[in-house]
């Protein structure tokens, strides 16, 4: 977990307040959480299946890749045997699939409830338990980023897979610190120069770093913890204040609301993004609490009043939504490891 407490707050002041009811739904599947034993319970329509229990692994696979992130919770959910199909290929399935919508409704002082919505309008909804007094704050990786303003703490959660990763009070401290899972302190990252950062993203097994004033750099934790100032030719325009890093392919892009710029690595220059008009290409998926990415659109098509589309001009094709979820980041806990 790498921190910027101050960033956090001023992005985690906007929350998502009402949800439309009525939603004509084709199928739902509920998912409680038991707040001792965190066990689950799921309500599934099962009287089609029979036949489908006998067949082989490998159609059940060819099968299940077709299906969308809802139902695909819903097969893992079905038997052992659909259940051992969809971990073998947990993995596969999740990147070939397009962002859901990320919907919180205001909780009060009850636990916070999730509603991802796909791109077939068919939804999932999760309780967080003990999540009560506890700030939803962004994304990152697949994890829904808590936090708990009075002490600080951070608590991550994975939405879909339960996994939680728990983390001391952060500093008060513009500049960048880090902290492993369960050993209760957090590192600061020394820099050379003066690095006041927005956003942190792994690419390509490293982590690059932007700051308030465009300058990229290098994290790296080992040996030491350190920034090392990669020099471009250029720098960002200076009205990105809130620059954001994503990555598609063998690039990586800065991005601001609708401004997009491509780190051309051989020149070591920032160029504008120039959008082809391919709509089968990928687009940028932008979300209020500053996680955005870039994903294939795909089926997307659904629910259109629950998000924007805005076709930038030749700037880049534009997803705009309150909250995203990005399957493909469903597993992202080891990016440095799996690089």
């Amino acid at each position: 977990m790498i921190s910027n407490r101050h960033n956090k707050e001023e992005r985690g002041t906007r929350h998502f307040s009402k949800v439309r009811s009525g939603m004509d739904m084709t199928r739902r599947v509920t998912r409680n959480q038991n707040d001792d034993d965190a066990s689950n319970s799921k309500t599934i329509k099962t009287d089609d299946v029979g036949p489908w229990l006998y067949l082989n692994h490998d159609l059940l696979s060819i099968v299940m890749m077709q299906l969308g992130v809802i139902d695909f919770l819903a097969f893992s959910g079905a038997c052992k045997s659909w259940r051992s199909v969809a971990l073998s290929n947990w993995k596969t399935f999740m990147a070939s699939k397009p962002p859901i919508l990320l919907l919180i409704p205001l909780s009060g002082n009850n636990d916070m409830l999730y509603w991802l919505v796909d791109s077939e309008g068919k939804d999932f909804k999760t309780i967080i338990p003990h999540s009560a007094g506890w700030d939803d704050v962004g994304l990152t990786c697949g994890y829904l980023i808590l936090l708990r303003k009075k002490t600080y703490e951070f608590w991550l959660v994975n939405p879909i897979t339960r996994h939680e990763l728990h983390f001391p009070p952060a500093p008060s401290s513009n500049q960048i610190w880090f902290s492993i899972e369960n050993e209760g302190a957090w590192n600061r990252v020394s820099s050379t120069f003066d690095f006041t950062f927005k956003d942190l993203h792994v690419f390509k097994g490293r982590i690059y770093s932007v700051s308030i004033r465009g300058h990229f750099c290098e994290l790296t934790l080992e040996p030491e913890p350190k920034l090392t100032l990669l020099e471009t030719k250029n720098l960002l325009d200076e009205d990105i204040s809130f620059p954001e890093l994503v990555s598609w392919g063998e690039n990586i892009y800065v991005m601001e609301n609708l401004k997009v710029y491509k780190l051309d690595f051989g020149e070591m220059e920032w160029v504008p993004f120039q959008y082809t008009g391919d709509k089968h290409d990928f687009a940028f998926f932008l979300s209020d609490l500053s996680h955005s990415a870039a994903s294939k659109p795909e089926s997307w098509g659904s629910e259109p009043g629950r998000y924007v589309v805005y076709e930038g001009g030749g700037k880049g094709r534009f997803f705009i939504a309150v909250q995203w979820y990005f399957p493909h980041e469903c597993l992202n806990v080891n990016l440095l490891h799996d690089a």
